[in-house]
This record gives structure tokens, sequence and C-alpha cells, in this order.
């Protein structure tokens, strides 16, 4: 078996580094990167920065611009909208299939996150956050496609992007939050059409509550 590049091993930590930061803001819209901190900070090379911008490029997450350099990418109402267009799909189908391939196993997963959710209400809204994705990881687990899985972590962390980016300016999320109580309620019962509505719902839900910030 032949064992990962060195080159190759600290690329994936710098996109995983970068990808953070630009997500919790620690590298706010419009931030021109000066990579020659930002390798001396991660301790990796040129290529492996390069490697790193590159696939955050095609995620959107950076622009390169020749001469300028690459910068982070702004957020937009379009954004927002684009998003919660593929999430609502996405979550839907979801919610739908996991309610359809729950085993013994996820059953009780999902019934500590249902046993959880009361005490969500009484948490910081960052704390309820953590929740929130919780819930959603254990849904996409239910689901079984590792495919779609990914697809919409990336959805839910480019969300979170926006969602940090007002978070001086929104209420609390804690209702929010607490929505998934009948959603995972519908997952348990096995009524698949009741949760893709939830799940669409609860999207619609965070969007108008984002859009209302921004």
């Amino acid at each position: 078996m032949t064992p990962p590049s060195v080159t190759g091993s600290m690329a994936e930590r710098a996109y995983h580094e970068l990808r953070a930061r630009i997500i919790d803001l620690r590298l706010p819209p419009g931030t021109a990167l000066d990579e020659d901190r930002l390798r001396t900070e991660l301790g990796v090379g040129r290529t492996p920065m390069r490697e790193a911008v590159k696939r955050l490029e095609a995620e959107r997450m950076v622009q390169v611009y020749p001469r300028r350099g690459t910068i982070v990418t702004e957020v937009s109402l379009l954004d927002l909208r684009a998003i919660s267009d593929a999430r609502r799909v996405m979550e839907a189908f979801a919610a739908r299939t996991a309610a359809t391939r729950l085993g013994d196993g996820d059953r009780s997963r999902i019934t500590d996150l249902l046993d959880r959710v009361p005490s969500v209400a009484q948490v910081s809204t960052a704390q309820a956050m953590v929740f929130d994705r919780e819930v959603h990881q254990v849904i996409w687990a239910v689901m079984r496609n590792s495919y779609l899985e990914d697809t919409l972590s990336h959805y839910f962390d480019v969300a979170l992007r926006l969602w940090n980016y007002v978070l001086d300016r929104m209420p609390p999320m804690n209702e929010n939050v607490t929505e998934h109580a009948d959603l995972l309620q519908a997952i348990l019962d096995a009524d698949a059409e009741t949760a893709a509505r939830l799940a669409e719902e609860h999207v619609t839900h965070f969007e108008a509550t984002v859009r209302a910030s921004l």
C-alpha cells in the first residue's frame, strides 16, 4: 500500500484550517490572503498552500485574481437564496430517506437527540447551532448516502458562514433548532413525507431569519 504523500497531507491540513477560518470569519469576506504569513502559521510550503487554495476556489470560498492575489469571497442575498434552494431539496430528501432506512442503532441515536431538544432552549445561540449540526449529521448518516452526505455537509458549512456573518444582528436561534423535535419524531415514526416537509420548512425558517439580518 502506497503511503500518502507528505505534500498531500500538508495540503489537506492547510485546506481544512483555511476553510475553518473562512467559515468562522477569522478570515472575513473580502480579506486578501497573506499566503506568506499563512504558510508560516500553518507550517506548509508553497505547493500545499497552492493546492489548498485551488480547492477553496472550487468551493467558491475564495477568488483568485491575476496580479491581485487571493480574496475571500463576499456574502450576499444571492448566495443565501442559492444555498437555501439547494438545501431545501437535499435536506428534504435526506429526511425522507432516513425515515425509510431507520435501523435499531439509528433509533437510539435519534431518541437521544430528541430527549435533548428541550434543553437546547436554555443554551447560547452558538451552542444551539452545534446541536443543530449534530441533528443534521445524524440524519445524513441514517440516509446512508455518503456522496450526498458530503454535499450536504459542504452546504451546511456555507450556510454557517452566512450565519456567522450576521450573528451580532440575529435574534436567538434556539426556536429554529427546537423545531427538530417534530422532525426527529417523524423520522422515528417512519413518516417520510412529514419528515421531508419539516426539513424543508426548517431550512426556509433559517433562510428567513438570516435574510432579515443581512
